[in-house]
């Protein structure tokens, strides 16, 4: 069967259409079983005088194979819901944790790896060398490889029970997502409602078999009824339903409380940390950060919050008068960001629908891609004839000098089930093998849009702008690396506010008038966004920013202080509570459990979900040059790329900042951000 397995067979680019549900399983386990075997030969090889090639790049290419196989499957996850599929993609995560927590304390293994990093050939190593072989060994460490057999196997028990309820916190806010949802016949009670919406209400209502309009809870729909539903009603029930998610019980003997589930995985998380030697998960998880102790990150926080009071102050005036004029003495929770959006609208009078309609998708891509090119010297080439996982992803050819230098796959429209607002992930990471051979990197962008109804195409407002050119930064630091190790050259090696900081960069071009006017084309006419407007968006987007930078501020500040203050007696609601009063300008409707469905502390940023702010801070300092040299300045962009992007995770952000700025950075403390390096 296994010469008959399309994931068995040699590809460059992944057979997709050609891969079924059977196929995932035998492939997965005879990559294993012959990973296993070549293993046991390469320690047997390397056990006499352990060497770069032979050890650290033969291992690189075992591991490599099983994690793009791996990835192909959870590509092939988002469209095959088929119960066959997903019970097949659940078993091969299950034996490949498996087999992966077998190598990460496999001693003979991590001895070899000592044994080199400790010779004198080591010594002559390139930096690239030096910090993959780093990352390596401290990734044992991190493994367990230096703790006793028993406390291991407390270890492995730890990891496998985490993993178990990472899941179930996810599949929880899931089921919420698909239980809810209102059926409207009153046309009157969507009084606001941007005609995209109830276009998509209206299709799910007849894909239901109902009339009128069905309304869901994903984000884009939570979104739109808080900013723009007229009625009062609506916003209050979409509120309350959006964070009361995976909080309730269905029935005596089953719950649907995260909050039960989301203390047991801090307890674990907790233990795990201890068993490591660190006093608390917090602290174990900043190892691979820019900040030395979970104190650095509480000052930093706190520290912003501080400079925000005044702009919280203004923003909350500024509302309570507004609404006031309009009829409205109490503000509730579910009013405060639709009366923002009207403060937006009357001062600048502009709308998001009105701007919208210069940002067809296919013209957003089509310029964007062109000004990437110019900023960083490269090329996209569609490859119309390629293989994927959907008729609506496309894929693409990154080429510099005419060579190919990586593939780009954009998987554009939001699937059934799907949550978050955009991602970006690495399909294969870029490496240079024994023999000398490029293996290019493949890069993923999944930004989630709404899908064209019919009506309209996909239109792009000034929050998927800015949206799908953050998840393009984390495409281009995977894709423009010169690092030559899977160790350090792709997104997901990067640490947490590193690989937050190119996508923090590339947001802030949403910011430029000239840039907005040059990606722009009329969805109807192809004419470019007037300057007036332009002009418009941008004081648009600096009018209350305040729930923004307080939302920012308090996930971030929970999801530490959920890890670092663990065991001081208090529940997650709790810790929430007292984070939320502390930055003092979030409000939420009576009995609501935010905690309950924050999906980031079921992810691999638990207790790193600060680094957005962090990196955002960094990426600020470093778009003045952008901006001063020239948004489009190819020179500008060629020394931003040397920087950030070709050093991959060899060098601290730290010093990239310092040598691209030509000055000592600061976090707005006055004090330069600390740095552990790589």
């Amino acid at each position: 069967m296994s010469d008959q397995n399309p994931l068995l067979q040699p590809y460059d680019l992944p057979p997709f259409s050609a891969i079924q549900a059977g196929h995932l399983v035998p492939a997965t386990l005879t990559i294993i079983a012959e990973s296993r075997a070549a293993t046991t030969a390469i320690i047997a090889s390397q056990t006499p005088f352990p060497t770069w090639d032979d050890l650290v790049l033969a291992m690189d290419e075992l591991d490599a194979r099983l994690d793009v196989t791996l990835n192909i499957i959870q590509l092939l996850g988002s469209t095959h819901l088929e119960p066959a599929w997903q019970e097949a993609i659940g078993l091969c995560n299950d034996l490949a944790e498996q087999y992966k927590n077998e190598q990460a304390q496999n001693s003979a293994l991590y001895q070899l790896y000592q044994r080199l990093a400790n010779s004198p050939i080591a010594a002559l190593f390139n930096d690239f060398r030096k910090c993959a072989l780093r990352k390596v060994l401290r990734k044992y460490h991190l493994a367990g490889a230096d703790l006793a057999p028993e406390q291991q196997r407390q270890l492995e028990n730890l990891n496998a029970e985490i993993n178990a309820l990472q899941r179930e916190y996810l599949e929880r806010v899931k089921d919420a997502n698909r239980a809810w949802g209102k059926h409207i016949q009153d046309q009157s009670l969507l009084s606001g409602l941007p005609q995209a919406m109830l276009t998509r209400m209206s299709q799910a209502a007849q894909a239901a078999g109902l009339p009128g309009w069905l309304l869901n809870l994903c984000d884009q729909s939570y979104r739109d009824v808080m900013t723009y539903a007229d009625n009062r009603g609506l916003r209050q029930e979409m509120m309350v339903a959006y964070f009361s998610r995976a909080s309730g019980a269905v029935s005596d003997e089953q719950t649907t409380d995260n909050e039960s589930v989301l203390a047991v995985l801090l307890d674990d998380r907790h233990k795990k940390a201890q068993l490591l030697g660190y006093a608390n998960f917090a602290e174990l998880m900043l190892v691979d950060q820019m900040t030395d102790t979970p104190e650095q990150v509480i000052a930093f926080l706190d520290q912003h919050i501080e400079l925000s009071r005044s702009t919280f102050v203004q923003d909350d005036e500024q509302l309570q008068r507004y609404a006031a004029q309009h009829g409205v003495t109490y503000l509730e929770p579910w009013d405060r960001e639709y009366f923002s959006e009207r403060i937006r609208q009357d001062t600048t009078g502009l709308s998001q629908e009105a701007f919208r309609e210069y940002f067809p998708l296919e013209i957003v891509l089509q310029r964007l891609l062109s000004f990437i090119q110019t900023l960083f010297g490269i090329q996209f080439i569609e490859l119309t004839h390629t293989d994927t996982w959907h008729p609506d992803v496309r894929a693409f050819e990154v080429r510099e000098f005419a060579e190919p230098i990586g593939q780009l796959f954009i998987d554009p429209y939001r699937r059934e089930g799907a949550t978050g607002w955009g991602a970006a992930s690495g399909l294969r990471n870029r490496r240079i093998t024994a023999e000398g051979r490029p293996r290019t990197p493949v890069a993923v962008l999944s930004s989630q849009l709404p899908p064209p109804t019919g009506v309209e195409p996909c239109l792009l407002d000034h929050l998927q702008l800015r949206i799908l050119l953050h998840e393009f930064g984390h495409c281009l630091e995977h894709l423009l690396t010169g690092a030559p190790y899977r160790a350090i050259s792709g997104i997901g090696q990067l640490s947490h506010d590193r690989s937050e900081f190119v996508s923090q960069v590339l947001e802030q071009f949403c910011l430029s008038a000239q840039f907005l006017t040059s990606l722009s084309g009329h969805f109807q006419t192809g004419q470019p966004l007037p300057d007036a407007i332009a002009d418009r968006m941008i004081q648009y987007a600096h009018i209350q920013p305040s729930r923004e930078t307080a939302s920012v501020l308090l996930t971030g500040l929970v999801d530490f202080e959920l890890h670092r203050t663990y065991g001081d007696g208090r529940t997650p609601h709790e810790v929430f509570v007292s984070a939320n009063n502390k930055i003092g300008q979030l409000t939420w409707p009576n009995g609501v459990r935010p905690v309950n469905s924050f999906e980031q502390l079921a992810s691999d940023y638990g207790a790193r979900t600060y680094s957005y702010k962090w990196s955002g801070v960094l990426a600020t300092q470093a778009f003045e040059r952008l901006k001063t040299e020239g948004l489009n300045n190819p020179a500008a962009g060629a020394a931003f790329r040397e920087a950030f992007i070709t050093p991959g995770d060899s060098h601290s952000l730290m010093n990239s900042l310092t040598m691209f700025l030509n000055r000592q950075l600061t976090t707005h403390s006055g004090q330069p951000p600390h740095s552990t390096g790589s």
